[in-house]
């Protein structure tokens, strides 16, 4: 395997940024603790790290005119005296005059004067950048972005990159330091013989790896776009390229792993299929057989069902469940929350009702002691189904032949979750369902040439969905015909983003409380509401209720958003729907139409929808086929989080953006394929890459799902 290849000593000496970080002169132990943990050890891991923008800071060498008026400079300045404030709603000012003896004012409010003067020393030389303005007769500056000691301008830069450190509690500043001690190191380094095709290369006028990730830490161009095409695209190449060389490796190694879990019995799994009240779609059958064929053979089997909203998926891979429980080995299906967990069990219950087959359910509303004996009794095979939450990766839980994992909804989980549950049997096969459409063209960039079926088409008897789009001034017609749906026995969801307070009673207040107190004065007890806030026991007993038509109308946020499966529901409103991203409504969509009713969605909007929020609306209006919605979101968004690829849970990318560069994918399956075929003559080249993107951890949890 690709990954477990060491390093040989060779003409190439990158090696160096396989190293770790070299550290600035900072005394905080946290700054470092925190970049090892969000960004790697490696110094090629911190010079991974894209930037988001730069500050263009360019130096006025002339006297200050109208032109440069509010706009974003940098000035030479010496500083004269300072004129204090008498009051502390006044600001401090230092008088300053640039090369040219103009008089500049610099502004601070609420900043202490011990301070402002520590930094701006009479008689000292200064570069300062902000924004220029002209005030009273005065040229002025408020709150310089950076003041650099004229004496000390090596660490002036006249376009710095500006990293994404969001939410990170890590200094700005200190980071870039870190950056440029690092890159010093990586300039020093040769790397292995071009690997892209030279055509390519000349046709887009790009540079080499090593002169790519200098240019975006030390940019000297001033035209972003410049930017983004000759460097950030060229690693973008190289990052798709290994990651295209690392799931191939990992295939070929997957391939080679044996399975001890060979099942080639299906007399339960027939009889199931006989007693279903429907017959399988196209799709479902042919992902059946995929799988059949997979279990049956001495290879463990890595598989990605990719079905839309109800498309059933759940009915295969209980199939497949029965496959291998009839085979003599255990089972487990682990969902993301425990109302699916407890929906996959009562519907798996029913449709093994037949057989002696066991069936437990594990989750965290179990008893400590009702744990211990179905540890025991999965230690002992006296279980041969376990479905649960997060439950299952507890250390105590252990199985005596678990032969197949099946994993719901993976992008719920966080890898570490997944490997725990997989290390309890190494060799079991792994199913993972996913209702996430993504792209056609961007499934090889995102899966590679893993193996995945598809189910696209709808289980029979399923109507379409209409969806409407109206304004909040027309609630009042809607709630006429939800008393019309409640009349017929048909249940209502009514979705809002915010959960809100008990303060209000107008009508068009967008929040769950407030649009639950109105829908009461209508509907009186037939309505209530759910949203993460709320106990797990109360958001279960109050679906419960929905169930069983306790309540006909449930307000809820997108608590509902996965696995609620209310066959009568026949109605969703998702209120201030342009709030929501195009794979939330779609998913949202997806709880109702899961019957023979007829089924509507409606989506209200406020009256300033831009351009691209009623766009959003009108491809859920024209569509209800994930995969054609994904392919929209691709063409309409440029940025952003594109369809699904949020939820895959395989690694975020960190250059390729698949909506600026979905134009490269065919050239870069072309020299992926060159680079394969070949071995012997680019191994270099092959190790590079694929050690250079992907940390060990990354690789050895790259197929856990």
């Amino acid at each position: 395997m690709i990954h477990k290849s060491h390093m040989n000593e060779s003409n190439y000496s990158y090696k160096k940024i396989l190293g770790e970080i070299k550290r600035i002169k900072y005394s905080n132990k946290q700054f470092f603790e925190k970049v090892n943990i969000l960004f790697g050890k490696r110094i090629i891991d911190l010079l991974l790290r894209n930037p988001v923008d730069y500050i263009i800071r360019k130096v006025i060498n002339e006297p200050i005119e109208a032109k440069h008026l509010n706009n974003f400079h940098s000035i030479d300045i010496i500083v004269e005296s300072y004129i204090e404030p008498f009051s502390r709603k006044l600001p401090f000012t230092v008088i300053a005059k640039n090369n040219y003896e103009q008089k500049l004012k610099i502004i601070f409010f609420n900043m202490r004067p011990i301070f402002i003067k520590g930094i701006y020393k009479i008689g000292q030389k200064y570069r300062i950048t902000g924004n220029i303005e002209y005030f009273k007769g005065d040229i002025q500056m408020i709150h310089p972005e950076s003041v650099h000691k004229s004496d000390k301008l090596d660490d002036f830069e006249s376009i710095e990159p500006i990293y994404n450190l969001n939410r990170t509690k890590i200094n700005s500043k200190k980071f870039r330091n870190l950056i440029r001690e690092n890159i010093k190191i990586f300039k020093e380094v040769n790397f292995p013989k071009e690997w892209i095709n030279k055509n390519l290369i000349d046709s887009n006028n790009w540079e080499s790896f090593r002169e790519s990730i200098i240019n975006i830490h030390e940019c000297k161009f001033n035209n972003l776009k410049y930017i983004d095409k000759k460097y950030r695209k060229r690693l973008a190449y190289d990052e798709i390229l290994s990651n295209f060389l690392m799931i191939s490796s990992m295939k070929k190694n997957l391939d080679h792993k044996k399975s001890s879990f060979i099942s080639n019995k299906t007399n339960i799994s027939t009889k199931i299929i006989k007693k279903l009240p429907f017959s399988l779609t196209e799709g479902q059958s042919h992902a059946y057989s995929e799988i059949k064929r997979n279990i049956s053979s001495s290879n463990k089997m890595f598989r990605l069902i990719q079905g839309d909203v109800g498309s059933g998926k759940t009915i295969i891979a209980l199939l497949a469940i029965a496959d291998i429980v009839d085979s003599g080995f255990q089972a487990a299906l682990m969902a993301p929350t425990e109302i699916l967990a407890l929906q996959h069990y009562n519907y798996f219950k029913e449709i093994f009702g037949f057989s002696n087959i066991k069936i437990e359910l594990l989750t965290g509303k179990n008893t400590i002691n009702e744990k211990k004996l179905i540890f025991k009794k999965l230690e002992q095979q006296q279980i041969d189904i376990i479905i649960g939450t997060q439950s299952l990766y507890n250390n105590n839980l252990n199985f005596k032949s678990l032969g197949i994992i099946v994993i719901d909804e993976q992008h719920k989980f966080g890898v570490n979750q997944r490997l725990n549950l997989q290390n309890k049997s190494p060799n079991s096969h792994v199913l993972i369902m996913s209702a996430t459409p993504i792209p056609r063209s961007l499934t090889f960039a995102v899966y590679g040439e893993i193996d995945i079926s598809i189910i696209k088409d709808k289980p029979r008897g399923r109507k379409e969905i209409i969806t409407t789009i109206i304004s909040n001034n027309k609630i009042d017609q809607l709630v006429a015909g939800i008393e019309r749906k409640i009349e017929e026995n048909e249940k209502v969801f009514w979705v809002l983003p915010e959960i809100g307070k008990e303060e209000s009673n107008q009508i068009n207040n967008q929040s769950i409380i407030s649009r639950y107190e109105y829908l009461k004065k209508i509907f009186n007890n037939k309505v209530d509401f759910i949203h993460g806030k709320l106990k797990k026991d109360e958001i279960v007993k109050k679906i419960n209720n929905f169930k069983n038509e306790k309540i006909m109308i449930l307000v809820s946020t997108t608590v509902i958003e996965v696995g609620v499966d209310i066959p009568n529901a026949s109605l969703i409103v998702i209120e201030n729907a342009n709030k929501f991203g195009l794979a939330q409504l779609h998913q949202l969509r997806g709880r109702i139409g899961r019957g023979e009713l007829n089924s509507n969605c409606v989506m209200i909007h406020n009256n300033n929808l831009s351009t691209n929020g009623r766009e959003r609306l009108l491809i859920m209006k024209k569509s209800n086929d994930g995969f054609f919605i994904a392919e929209q979101d691709l063409k309409l968004r440029g940025g952003g989080e594109i369809f699904g690829l949020k939820q895959t849970g395989l690694p975020s990318w960190k250059f390729f953006n698949p909506y600026l560069d979905i134009d490269i994918i065919d050239s870069v399956r072309d020299d992926y394929k060159k680079l394969i075929s070949n071995t012997s003559r680019y191994t270099d080249q092959v190790k590079f890459l694929t050690t250079i993107f992907f940390k060990n951890k990354e690789i050895d949890n790259y197929f856990t799902g």
